[in-house]
């Protein structure tokens, strides 16, 4: 092969090469983790974001959206049931407030069965995952006012009904990083 033959030949080799490259997947390099760019999302919340996630290794490893949005629920699950049983406990202790009876038997179960649904959605209904995080908020905030009007002061309660509406914030927010599903005709 001549000098002109290869160049010809090298050329035509990098030119189909440069007409692929634009066909793979490109890996995208980032110094931040997948649950660090939800936590970002938090806004003013972040670094309590960064603080709940980070206790959780498989949360901080996760390399894949589904990966983080599965184990985000799981957490999630965990510590809303984990809830609930705090409020039934409470409950024993105090049988006559229908409100602590209501956050233990309706408020918290609907909070628990929202984090299971999403968890159950994320690869076939990604948009009824995040929307089931979403509502997953609902029942300690409405534990909260149902506290409130029988004028319950507990912190621990309020603590408790907090730091579960902040985690349905996060599962929503991590949950908003899954691909929307495509709607057909």
């Amino acid at each position: 092969m001549n000098h002109s033959t290869l160049l010809s030949f090298m050329f035509t080799l990098s030119l189909i090469f440069i007409s692929h490259a634009g066909r793979l997947p490109v890996p995208v390099a980032t110094s931040a983790k997948l649950y660090q760019s939800v936590c970002k999302d938090a806004g003013k919340d972040a670094n309590r974001c960064l603080k709940l996630l980070e206790a959780y290794p498989e949360i901080t490893s996760a390399e894949t959206n589904l990966t983080l949005c599965r184990h985000v629920l799981e957490m999630a699950i965990e510590r809303s049931t984990e809830g609930r049983n705090y409020f039934i406990k409470t409950m024993k202790k105090n049988p006559s407030s229908a409100a602590i009876k209501n956050c233990a038997t309706n408020f918290y179960y609907e909070t628990v069965k929202s984090f299971k649904d999403a968890l159950s959605e994320l690869v076939s209904a990604p948009d009824a995952a995040n929307y089931e995080a979403q509502i997953a908020g609902d029942g300690p905030v409405n534990c909260d006012s149902a506290l409130g009007n029988e004028k319950i002061v507990n912190p621990s309660l309020s603590k408790l009904n907090n730091e579960i509406k902040f985690i349905s914030v996060i599962a929503f927010l991590a949950t908003n990083h899954l691909p929307k599903a495509k709607i057909s005709n």
